[in-house]
């Protein structure tokens, strides 16, 4: 009987510490989380005079020179065979000449460059084009084909880019034509500013599925064919896309990279679209500067010629991308954020200080953000993006503790007149995600975008800025006189 009434106060002590534990981590109170939407600010009311017009700054006058002369169309003659046509469209063709016919690698953005380019081939030989080869599917390297189709013209590329082609041309098309436009700065072109330089870039902003030349050769990793006494191989080197190919002319020690080289630091990643196979990158490059080349005709920018400086160049450009890839993943695996990261990564001093990795058309910082988004997901670990608010909440309520929209926006002015224009974007988008109608945060926003892109010195920045500014002229209801 004892151990009956031992046993039955052992139980009700033990019912008493679940309970007080329990209520220690258990609300019986039915609270829930609270989820309020802040008042949006009132439209602004501050006096803005815009600022002169940017100027071209002395050390880009060297640059837009340069990109004039790579932009001036000129048929190149590489060897008796071999030309290259390059500064009709931001894409280049290359011309072989054999005994049974043409072959033509890549073929522009724009079916208008594609026929001047081939009436001056024309001057030159009126065989029939018997292969177009594609390098890979971007939109510069393949839409100006039907120009050059005849009869019986076969079309080579890899197995991936017909892909890579059904997802640019096809199911994701309006997102990819939205974003070529945005970075080639012609996006609402009435609301934006004349650029120094008219841009050769012509790319197309309706092509689909139906418009293209599609591949009628494919092939995984390698192919070779012979056409009049020349020999072509072909080899899959992912890089700028995973669809990727080189063309390799053995007996002529002619390279054609595609766009896996160019005179500028890499887009390693367009800021815009999908991450990029770094690795494949300079891994690829490692492959083509063991060939000996001694003529290198890439799709972008001026050829290489002489065995000795190609090797250089190609070794240089894969140092300088496996460099910021390894540093990267370094940084990831250290748990730095992206933005710890940026600060940190940097080309070596002696990559840094070459002519043909200067940052004019990629960029480190694009790069090290696109390895992230490539190898980590979305979640930093920090808690507060786990399940984020909509970014108007925050900034709304950062508006009022500011003391309304035209107390941030006379700072934004203040550092617009000190140069400061990336704080001043900053600032105005607070004001802009608080009350998207508020017309002078996006004046004030659209100048200072200017100014950053002119003082860019990066052909893809100077037209993302471009883009920006004109998009918040718009709607703002600014037009440029």
């Amino acid at each position: 009987m004892l151990y009956k009434v031992l046993a039955f106060f052992q139980f009700i002590i033990i019912v008493v510490l679940i309970v007080a534990l329990g209520s220690h981590y258990v609300s019986f109170g039915g609270s829930s989380l609270v989820v309020r939407t802040p008042e949006a600010p009132g439209e602004s009311t501050v006096e803005y005079t815009p600022p002169p017009p940017p100027k071209v700054m002395v050390e880009s006058l060297a640059q837009i020179k340069e990109l004039k002369e790579a932009f001036t169309p000129t048929i190149v003659k590489v060897t008796d065979d071999i030309y290259y046509a390059r500064g009709y469209a931001l894409g280049g063709v290359q011309m072989v000449i054999t005994d049974e016919g043409l072959v033509i690698i890549d073929t522009t953005e724009s079916l208008d460059a594609a026929r001047e380019i081939l009436a001056e081939f024309r001057k030159i030989t009126d065989k029939p084009v018997k292969y177009i080869i594609y390098t890979h599917g971007h939109v510069d390297h393949i839409v100006g084909a039907p120009v050059f189709m005849g009869p019986d013209t076969q079309v080579i590329a890899t197995e991936d880019c017909v892909e890579f082609m059904k997802k640019d041309f096809g199911w994701l098309a309006p997102f990819q034509r939205r974003c070529r436009k945005i970075q080639s700065g012609d996006m609402d072109p009435e609301y934006a500013r004349k650029p120094p330089m008219q841009s050769k870039v012509r790319l197309s902003h309706t092509a689909g599925e139906k418009d293209i030349v599609w591949p009628t050769i494919t092939f995984d990793q390698e192919y070779s064919f012979e056409l009049g006494g020349k020999e072509f191989k072909l080899y899959h080197t992912i890089g700028e896309t995973p669809d990727h190919l080189m063309v390799w002319m053995p007996q002529e020690k002619a390279l054609f990279p595609g766009d896996l080289y160019y005179a500028s630091f890499p887009n390693l990643h367009t800021p815009m679209l999908e991450p990029r196979p770094v690795r494949g990158w300079y891994e690829s490059l490692d492959r083509m500067a063991k060939m000996d080349a001694e003529y290198l005709i890439p799709g972008h920018s001026f050829e290489i010629i002489g065995a000795r400086e190609i090797k250089e160049t190609l070794e240089a450009h894969s140092a300088g991308i496996k460099s910021v890839f390894d540093q990267t993943i370094e940084c990831i695996n250290q748990g730095l954020n992206v933005e710890e990261a940026v600060a940190k990564v940097k080309l070596p001093p002696n990559l840094a200080a070459r002519e043909h990795l200067q940052e004019v058309y990629g960029r480190v910082d694009w790069s090290v953000r696109g390895i992230y988004q490539g190898e980590t997901g979305w979640y930093d670990g920090h808690g507060s993006g786990l399940n984020p608010l909509p970014s108007s909440y925050a900034n709304r309520e950062v508006v009022k503790l500011a003391g309304g929209a035209d107390k941030l926006l006379v700072r934004a002015i203040e550092l617009q007149k000190a140069n400061e224009h990336q704080l001043v974007c900053e600032l105005c988008d607070v004001v802009i995600k608080a009350n998207p109608k508020d017309k002078t945060a996006r004046a004030i926003k659209a100048d200072s975008l200017d100014y950053l892109g002119y003082q860019s010195g990066n052909l893809n920045m100077f037209g993302f800025y471009r883009s920006a500014a004109a998009m918040e002229r718009k709607a703002a209801g600014i037009k440029i006189e």
